[in-house]
């Protein structure tokens, strides 16, 4: 069938089986409006003797969602985004773990964080893309940007994920995502001179939040705003050193390291390839390793090298995918 948006008008095809008795909800993939559609009433046959019973609305099919991020609160926090829909979700904080489960499950969709401790989000899609019997399995990264101010643009590549979302759109705008996904909606244009056939339309309508929706969504917000927070917490100079601050310098660390693989996938592999990966990327590394001394106590900063650790890593990672070792 063929949907409006009922903003900015645009057409999509979209599989009918997807629409349920209460109709679906969906995000405009060209002016990102969330609306809801319906199916349009067929139009009424004439009465027959003895009108047959109404048959009963298939129930909605359920939607398994897997989502991996270190952090459990996140994770907490998105499963509350989600619980209102009809999804069955399994979290997940270990990228080897994650991809285990996906390969089992074989899920609808995977929310990825791009930072995942023992795979990167990126190795776990460049995974499930080789792999045939996960080729139906929709990929969200989660950027996990650490410079808000700088990076105003899309990554210049998503490994093999098929879309991405930065963690403060999640409450308003993952489920929209998810049902954009899976229902393949695509945007369709109409031959010049020619009309797309109204009769096949369906209903459109801009699906404003109610107040309690608007409620939850605030509340997951401000959950992953804590979160985010304590990630980056830096502990005052006098406090003594605990095992978690060193994890949340590692946790920093590969985001960092993540956002510059993220959007710079040309350079990287260049760099890495012909051993000029510090040279090609010396101004993204060099405001990584500022940030990185800005938020990490001085003893932990001079007494272990979490992030040069974290390049090197990629760097081998990426040799060995290449055969160059």
């Amino acid at each position: 069938m063929l949907i409006v948006c009922p903003s900015c008008k645009t057409k999509f095809s979209f599989d009918e089986q997807k629409v349920g008795a209460e109709g679906v909800k969906l995000r405009c993939s060209k002016c990102s409006t969330i609306f809801r559609i319906v199916r349009k009433a067929a139009s009424a046959p004439p009465a027959p003797v003895e009108a047959p019973r109404p048959a009963e609305a298939p129930a909605p099919a359920r939607v398994t969602v897997v989502v991996a991020n270190e952090s459990p609160a996140f994770c907490s926090a998105v499963q509350k985004v989600l619980a209102s829909e009809p999804f069955d979700v399994f979290t997940y904080n270990d990228g080897k773990v994650a991809l285990a489960a996906i390969e089992q499950l074989r899920p609808d969709v995977v929310l990825l964080d791009v930072a995942l401790p023992s795979l990167y989000g990126f190795e776990v899609c460049e995974a499930v893309r080789k792999n045939p019997d996960l080729s139906s399995t929709k990929l969200i990264l989660i950027a996990s940007i650490y410079d808000k101010t700088r990076y105003k643009r899309t990554p210049s590549s998503f490994y093999g994920a098929d879309d991405y979302i930065e963690k403060h759109h999640i409450p308003d705008l993952l489920v929209a995502l998810i049902y954009k996904l899976i229902s393949g909606q695509k945007q369709v244009e109409a031959s010049r001179g020619k009309k797309l056939p109204v009769e096949a339309e369906a209903q459109a309508a801009v699906d404003w939040p109610s107040k309690g929706e608007l409620a939850a969504q605030n509340a997951a917000r401000e959950e992953l705003k804590r979160d985010d927070e304590e990630t980056s917490a830096v502990p005052p100079p006098s406090s003594t050193v605990l095992p978690e601050d060193h994890l949340k310098a590692k946790r920093l660390a590969r985001i960092i390291v993540s956002d510059i693989i993220l959007y710079n996938q040309g350079k990287v592999e260049d760099g890495i390839r012909n051993g000029t990966f510090y040279e090609l990327l010396a101004d993204d590394i060099g405001e990584g390793r500022s940030l990185y001394a800005r938020r990490v106590a001085d003893d932990i900063h001079q007494a272990t090298s979490y992030l040069e650790d974290a390049f090197e890593e990629l760097i081998a990672k990426k040799r060995r995918e290449f055969g160059l070792t």
